[in-house]
């Protein structure tokens, strides 16, 4: 099998390789080994259960989520929630879809719903090389012409923190950069759209912001982003009667 290194998703998986590389060796690496392995071959499994022989994109896409669901998984933890997170966010693909598309961010909904039956157990121990996420990813997310987005969460996140009292200081030290540069832009389940994207974006830092003080029991970042999934339908809605409006106009 050819591998295409020009390809985003195997681009994808080559940053995750370093992330978790690094994030491995700092504290306890058997158990962040093994929960980022079991956390994959879980992902791999379900695609397979599902779909049989899957084609080489998909089990990309199986790689990528699993590796997102062992590097936000607590080292040590149950693997019973890695397996359910893994199951539930590559089954999500398959059964929850509008239009032959899925809605849900998978590796978001698995954990969320994992976190839901078996207590939170997320842990983001992979996401501590910053600056290497925001080159690597920002160089990627560049090319598919999806960067505002990214930088709509961070304002969102920033401004709607300072707006409830948090300082300066604090609000910038709130973005997550993995969750922001990795998670948030999947493309299956983000706008494409520059002005789609800037309030996809700024939703969910808002709402993250906001959940952080209603729910702080579980993982805001990826309850605001399951949200504005389901919200993704709606504001193509709005921008495509605001781009009719202006045609009609023009036509006059």
């Amino acid at each position: 099998m050819n591998i295409n290194i020009k390809s985003p998703k195997i681009q994808i998986i080559l940053l995750l390789a370093t992330l978790a590389g690094v994030g491995v060796f700092t504290g306890d690496p058997a158990a962040k080994l093994w929960v980022l392995t079991y956390g994959i071959l879980a992902a791999v499994f379900t695609e397979w259960m599902l779909w049989g022989k899957a084609k080489p994109q998909m089990l990309q896409s199986a790689v990528i989520t699993g590796s997102i669901i062992g590097m936000l998984s607590s080292p040590g933890t149950n693997l019973m929630f890695v397996w359910l997170a893994a199951f539930a966010a590559i089954s999500s693909k398959r059964f929850i879809q509008i239009q032959g598309n899925h809605v849900f961010n998978p590796a978001a909904l698995g954990l969320f719903i994992a976190g839901l039956a078996l207590s939170n157990q997320v842990n983001w121990w992979g996401s501590s090389l910053s600056p290497v996420i925001i080159v690597g990813a920002g160089i990627i997310l560049l090319r598919l012409k999806r960067l505002e987005m990214t930088f709509a969460y961070i304002t969102g996140r920033v401004l709607f923190a300072m707006l409830v009292g948090v300082p300066l200081s604090g609000a910038l030290m709130l973005p997550n950069f993995f969750f922001a540069f990795i998670m948030l832009i999947e493309p299956k389940t983000s706008p494409s759209k520059r002005g789609e994207q800037l309030v996809f974006g700024l939703g969910c830092g808002a709402l993250s912001t906001i959940a952080a003080n209603l729910i702080p029991q579980y993982e805001t970042d990826l309850a605001a982003l399951l949200i504005m999934n389901l919200l993704r339908k709606p504001i193509r809605m709005i921008f495509n009667r605001k781009t009719i409006s202006t045609e009609r106009q023009h036509e006059i």
